[in-house]
C-alpha cells in the first residue's frame, strides 16, 4: 500500500531534473580577422628653424592705434596720430625661462603741438617720425653658473640683469606702464625724459623687498655721450606680495650723477642728484576702486636745488566701463621758479583688462597749467584721445 501511494505521488508531482551549467565556450583571439601587415613607419616630424621656433615659441605680439587731439586756450589746435606694436619673447628650457626680450614703437604723424602730458618729447618731431619706447633684453638668474645646485634654489629670482631702455629706475615708473596714458608720472618733467638706455641688476633682496641697480646713460630718447658721465640708480622697493594681498606699492629711489638737458638747444651734462620716496594704495569700495599715488623728491640740479611732487587720486568703476582721476603736480628749482599744473581726466573704457594686455578707451583731460617757467606757455590745455591696444 505504501509503494503504490509512493508511485501515485511521483506521477503526480514528478521530479524536476537539475540545471546542468551551459558548456564552456572556447575563447576567441581577438586578432583573427586582422591580416599580418608590416607595421607602419612613424610620422616625419620637421625640425623647427631658429626663425620659425623665434616666432611661435612663448612669442607675444601686440597692436597699438592712438588717436590724440589737442587745443589750448588760446585756441592753438594740434594732432597725433599713430599705429604701433609691441614684440614680446621669451626663451626658454626645459625647467625655466632664462631671458626675454620686449621691444614697442610707433610710426607717428604730428600736426602743431600743445604740451600735453604724454607728448613732451614731439615739440621737436613735426610730420612723421618712427619712436621707440621699450627696447630692453632680461636675462635671468644670471649668477646660476657659478652656482652649486643647492645655491641655485636659494638665490632664484635674486640677480636678473637688464640692459636697453625702459623706464627711467625712479619711482613708480618701474611698475607703472604709463605708454597708453594722457596722465604721466613725475620723472618727464624732474629729468626731462621718463625713459633712458640703462643696464644692471634688479630682483629680490628678500620676501619683504625687491631691488633696481643700475648705471644710466643719461641721455633720454637718443643712446648718446657728448660729454655725461651717466647716472647711478638704486631703488628698493617693497615686494609684490604687498600690491597683491594689501594694494600697498613704494619704494625709496637715490640717483646721482650726469645727464644731458632736456632742451635741443642746451644739450650739456647737468650734474644731478635725486632722493625720492613714493607710494600707491588701491582699495576697493562698494562700487569700485579708488586709488591713491604719491611721488616726492628733491636734490640738485648744476649747484641747484630742485624739488617735484605729485599727488594723484583715481576712481575706477566696478563694471571698468568708465573712471575718472585728478592729478597735481609741482616742480621748481631755485632761481628760476617752479611749474604747476592741476589736471582732470574722464576716461570712457570699451576694454579694461585687469592685465592691461588688451585695452580699448577714449579720454578727455584738461590741463590747467597754474605756474610757468616759460611765459608764452599756454595756461590752459585740453586733450581728447582715442586708444586701442590687443
Amino acid at each position: 500500500m505504501r509503494w503504490g501511494f509512493a508511485l501515485v505521488a511521483i506521477s503526480i508531482f514528478p521530479v524536476q531534473a537539475q540545471e546542468q551549467p551551459p558548456a564552456k565556450q572556447p575563447e576567441q583571439d581577438p586578432f583573427a580577422d586582422l591580416s599580418e601587415k608590416a607595421a607602419a613607419p612613424p610620422a616625419l616630424t620637421l625640425k623647427k628653424t631658429f626663425f620659425r621656433s623665434f616666432f611661435t615659441d612663448n612669442f607675444g605680439f601686440r597692436k597699438e592705434i592712438m588717436s590724440q587731439f589737442t587745443m589750448s586756450g588760446d585756441g592753438n589746435a594740434a594732432s597725433r596720430q599713430s599705429v604701433g606694436f609691441e614684440v614680446l619673447k621669451k626663451f626658454s628650457t626645459e625647467t625655466s625661462t632664462v631671458a626675454s626680450l620686449n621691444f614697442q614703437g610707433r610710426l607717428v604723424r604730428r600736426d602743431g603741438f600743445n604740451p600735453a602730458q604724454n607728448d613732451m618729447e614731439g615739440e621737436n618731431r613735426a610730420g612723421w617720425a618712427f619712436e621707440y619706447h621699450n627696447a630692453y633684453l632680461d636675462l635671468y638668474n644670471v649668477l646660476n653658473p657659478f652656482l652649486g645646485s643647492g645655491q641655485k634654489g636659494k638665490q632664484l629670482g635674486r640677480f636678473n640683469l637688464r640692459a636697453g631702455r625702459f623706464y627711467m629706475p625712479f619711482g613708480l615708473n618701474l611698475q607703472t606702464d604709463t605708454h597708453g596714458t594722457v596722465l604721466q608720472l613725475s620723472n618727464e618733467r624732474n629729468f626731462g625724459f621718463e625713459r633712458d638706455w640703462y643696464t644692471g641688476l634688479w630682483g629680490t633682496l628678500n620676501k619683504h623687498l625687491n631691488y633696481d641697480a643700475y648705471y644710466v646713460v643719461g641721455s633720454g630718447y637718443d643712446l648718446a655721450f657728448r660729454g655725461q658721465s651717466g647716472l647711478g640708480a638704486l631703488r628698493v622697493s617693497m615686494a609684490n606680495q604687498y600690491s597683491s594681498r594689501y594694494g600697498l606699492e613704494g619704494g625709496v629711489s637715490v640717483i646721482g650723477g650726469e645727464r644731458l638737458g632736456m632742451y635741443p638747444m642746451n644739450r650739456k651734462a647737468i650734474e644731478t642728484k635725486r632722493i625720492g620716496v613714493d607710494g600707491r594704495y588701491r582699495h576697493a569700495v562698494r562700487t569700485g576702486l579708488v586709488t591713491f599715488t604719491e611721488e616726492l623728491s628733491g636734490g640738485q640740479d648744476a649747484k641747484q636745488s630742485v624739488n617735484m611732487q605729485l599727488h594723484q587720486a583715481e576712481y575706477l568703476h566696478a563694471s571698468r566701463r568708465w573712471g575718472v582721476a585728478s592729478q597735481y603736480r609741482r616742480y621748481s628749482q631755485d632761481g628760476a621758479g617752479g611749474d604747476a599744473s592741476l589736471l582732470g581726466e574722464f576716461t570712457w573704457y570699451f576694454r579694461n583688462d585687469v592685465g592691461n594686455s588688451n585695452l580699448h578707451w577714449i579720454k578727455f583731460n584738461v590741463e590747467r597749467r597754474l605756474e610757468r617757467m616759460q611765459a608764452s606757455s599756454p595756461k590752459t590745455v585740453f586733450t581728447l584721445q582715442y586708444y586701442f591696444y590687443r
